[in-house]
C-alpha cells in the first residue's frame, strides 16, 4: 500500500513539474534544477538521519554528478538531461531502497522518486520532439 501511494504521488508531482516547465520560455531549466534538487534531497536525509561523514560525501558526490548532467543537458546536449533523470532511478533503488542509504531515507521516498524520475525523463525526451522520425518506406 505504501509503495503504491508513493508511486502515485511521484507521478502527480512529476506532472506538476511538467506543467511548470511547459509554461517557461526555457522548458529544460526546471527539469535541470529539479534533477539537482532530487539529488540534494538525499543529502538532507543523510544529515537529518545522522549518516556517517563517508556517506555524506557519497551523497554530495551524487549532487555533483547529477549537477553536471543537468548542466550538460541544459547547455549542450538536452538528451543528457533525460539520461540524468533515468540514471537517478538507479541512485534511488541501489543506494536508498536496498543500499546503506536506506538506513536514513524514509521508506516511501525512493518509490516516489522512481516514478517521478521516470515520468520526468519521458517528459524531457518529449519536449525535445520525441524520438527521431524515420521516413516510411511506403511513403509516395
Amino acid at each position: 500500500m505504501l509503495m503504491s501511494l508513493a508511486l502515485l504521488a511521484g507521478v502527480l508531482l512529476a506532472f506538476a513539474l511538467i506543467r511548470i516547465a511547459r509554461r517557461r520560455s526555457s522548458p529544460l531549466r526546471p527539469y535541470a534544477v529539479g534533477l539537482i534538487v532530487a539529488a540534494l534531497a538525499y543529502v538532507l536525509f543523510a544529515i537529518v538521519g545522522g549518516a556517517s561523514a563517508r556517506w555524506l560525501v557519497i551523497e554530495i558526490a551524487g549532487v555533483f554528478v547529477f549537477g553536471v548532467l543537468a548542466l550538460l543537458g541544459l547547455r549542450a546536449f538536452p538528451l543528457i538531461l533525460a539520461l540524468g533523470w533515468a540514471i537517478h532511478v538507479a541512485w534511488d533503488v541501489l543506494l536508498h531502497l536496498h543500499g546503506a542509504g536506506a538506513l536514513f531515507t524514509p521508506r516511501w521516498y525512493p518509490w516516489l522518486c522512481v516514478s517521478f524520475d521516470l515520468v520526468v525523463a519521458g517528459a524531457v525526451v518529449k519536449s525535445l520532439g520525441g524520438p527521431p522520425k524515420t521516413a516510411s518506406r511506403f511513403a509516395a
